[in-house]
Parts: structure tokens; C-alpha cells; sequence
């Protein structure tokens, strides 16, 4: 149900005609533009069985105000594309031949992971008092080349 919300964004490969093995460290690189000065993105990863079930391999969110790292707050340019890299899991798995691999973009991970109020403003005890809510693009042209980056392994 979660990866047919509208506010959702999947994609899903055709199913595979060789089994595919990653091993290593899955990233995530999106361009991102935004209504509010500070916003939460979540990227999950699944395996997607040929009877349709989709089970979660991994996710992992970042808050967009820690783009540049958890020392310093960076806020967004509201309408300005931004650049979100961060690691989403080590792995070692084999998605088997007839399965799909889906990517899941969404803007909240709630209530696995805390809301953003997307004020851009102090995270305090009582931050959730004053909430606002945010139309977030995800960008993909020559300039921006929002992707996941996987160690897919050799088949020998």
C-alpha cells in the first residue's frame, strides 16, 4: 500500500532474466527541489517476488537541512534544486531471475522515523507546534542526474 501513494514515486525494473547480486554499499544520490527550507527524503529498495509481493530490502532517510554532513544545517532554497547523497545500507543479496527490483522515493518515513515540521526552524522539544506542508520535485536531466548507486557483482 505504501509504494501506491501518489505522494510516492516508484520505479520498478522488468523482471530479471539473470539472477543480479550486489554486495556492498548502496548510496543515493537525488536531486531535489522544494517548496520548504527543510524536508525529509526516504529511499527504500525491494525485491519484488513474480507473485507481486514487494519486500523491503532496505531504506534509509535523509533530512535535507544535513545534505553537507550532521556538523553544520544547510536549508533549502525553496523552488532550487539540491543535491541529497547518502548512504542507504551494506548488503549482499541475490535478486533471482524472474523477480524486479523497485526504488521508493518518498518524502516521509513516519512513524519508523521522526516528521519534519519543514520550517526550517530549530528542532526542539515542542518543534512539531508549527508544521508546513511542502511540494518536493525530484529532479532528472542532463544536469541533474538524480540515481542509486549499487555494487552490482560480475557474473562468472
Amino acid at each position: 500500500a505504501f509504494e501506491a501513494q501518489k505522494e510516492v514515486r516508484t520505479w520498478t525494473t522488468d523482471a530479471l532474466t539473470a539472477p543480479v547480486e550486489w554486495s556492498g554499499e548502496v548510496k543515493a544520490e537525488v536531486w531535489l527541489s522544494s517548496t520548504a527550507r527543510d524536508t525529509d527524503v526516504i529511499l527504500r529498495v525491494s525485491d519484488v517476488y513474480p507473485d507481486g509481493r514487494s519486500m523491503l530490502v532496505m531504506d534509509y532517510p535523509i533530512r535535507a537541512r544535513y545534505r553537507e554532513g550532521f556538523d553544520r544545517q544547510v536549508l533549502l532554497k525553496p523552488g532550487q534544486p539540491a543535491l541529497l547523497a547518502w548512504h542507504i545500507g551494506w548488503t549482499s543479496l541475490i535478486f533471482n531471475r524472474g523477480h524486479r527490483i523497485r526504488v521508493t522515493i518518498a518524502s516521509t518515513g513516519a512513524p519508523l522515523y521522526e516528521p519534519n515540521n519543514q520550517t526550517g526552524g530549530a528542532q526542539t522539544m515542542d518543534w512539531m507546534k508549527e508544521t508546513r506542508s511542502a511540494e518536493n520535485a525530484i529532479w532528472h536531466d542532463a544536469g541533474h542526474r538524480s540515481c542509486i548507486v549499487v555494487p552490482v557483482m560480475a557474473r562468472r
